[in-house]
């Protein structure tokens, strides 16, 4: 059974909560897993929301782009490479956290966490109201989420390193240091993971690859995913690891040795195209083709 776009979007900046577009559950989760999907706006018909203080709205499917507009002297935080346009008062600035003594401890953790330790400003300069449009370095999503809405209020997320791609009111990027050495070496996100802290109703977008679907983990309920899956999870959620199968199947399975568990309570968000699983599918045809000696090969060795 078939079901039309409208009825299976589920809208994270809408409404009070985050709830499908829909009176039955069972049109937005037709098999009853707890999994809700993700549909970004459709291009021709872009959404706009007002949050945090900032008008914005996400237009495209896959590679979008989020637009937004800025009151004099507003601005928005975003990663480098990242900007599309704006309006002609735009400024961009810097913030290189690591070249003042107040925010050495900043960078240090943006870097850790897997980011860059400078922050792009983007700064309305004029009189009047302005505009920005910013965009995310890989083919993705851009995903909006709110603190005190879509993330449980005084609770941070931990992310993938790359997730982040900019963030309207008081928001932090840093890190957090996983002490299980097991989760460390096995569950995909390494010793120090991402960190997104911000305060009630700032707002953060990130990045995501593919279909984003996110689930409400109950208290000591488990789910098991693929590692490079994970977008992002709220700071309550346990991370663990399970063997993928016995030593044949750890070797030559293609699922790497170990999948990962995420234990409730707490949201968790996942992508079925990470960066990474991006750049090997990228990695392995370019291989492949200067195997076989194509017309592209002198450009593929170039590259």
């Amino acid at each position: 059974m078939s079901y039309a776009e409208p009825d299976i979007v589920v809208d994270f900046a809408a409404g009070d909560e985050v709830v499908p577009l829909t009176h039955s559950t069972v049109t937005a989760d037709p098999l009853q897993s707890g999994f809700l999907w993700y549909t970004p706006p459709m291009a021709a018909i872009p959404e706009t929301h007002q949050d945090s203080g900032a008008t914005w709205s996400i237009a495209g499917h896959d590679y979008q782009v989020l637009a937004m507009t800025l009151p004099p002297g507003e601005q928005v935080v975003t990663e480098i490479g990242t900007f599309v346009f704006g309006s002609p008062e735009l400024q961009t600035k810097v913030d290189l956290t690591l070249c003042a003594r107040a925010s050495v401890w900043e960078g240090c953790q943006r870097i850790l966490g897997g980011e860059s330790c400078v922050k792009v400003l983007l700064v309305n300069g004029g009189a009047t109201e302005g505009f920005v449009g910013i965009t995310p370095n890989f083919p993705a999503k851009i995903m909006p989420l709110q603190f005190g809405k879509h993330i449980s209020p005084d609770t941070s997320l931990i992310a993938q390193k790359g997730v982040y791609l900019s963030h309207v009111g008081d928001v932090t990027v840093g890190c957090d240091m996983d002490t299980s050495p097991i989760t460390c070496c096995c569950a995909g996100l390494g010793c120090f993971r991402q960190k997104i802290t911000g305060t009630t109703p700032s707002l953060a977008f990130l990045n995501a690859g593919g279909t984003i679907v996110y689930k409400q983990l109950h208290d000591q309920e488990t789910i098991t995913v693929d590692t490079t899956s994970i977008i992002a999870m709220e700071e309550t959620v346990q991370m663990g690891i399970v063997p993928n199968g016995r030593c044949c199947t750890m070797a030559f399975g293609g699922e790497c040795c170990f999948s990962t568990t995420l234990t409730g309570p707490g949201k968790v968000f996942l992508q079925s195209m990470s960066f990474y699983k991006f750049q090997q599918a990228v990695q392995q045809t370019v291989v492949e083709e200067k195997d076989r000696g194509g017309p592209n090969t002198d450009l593929l060795n170039n590259l």
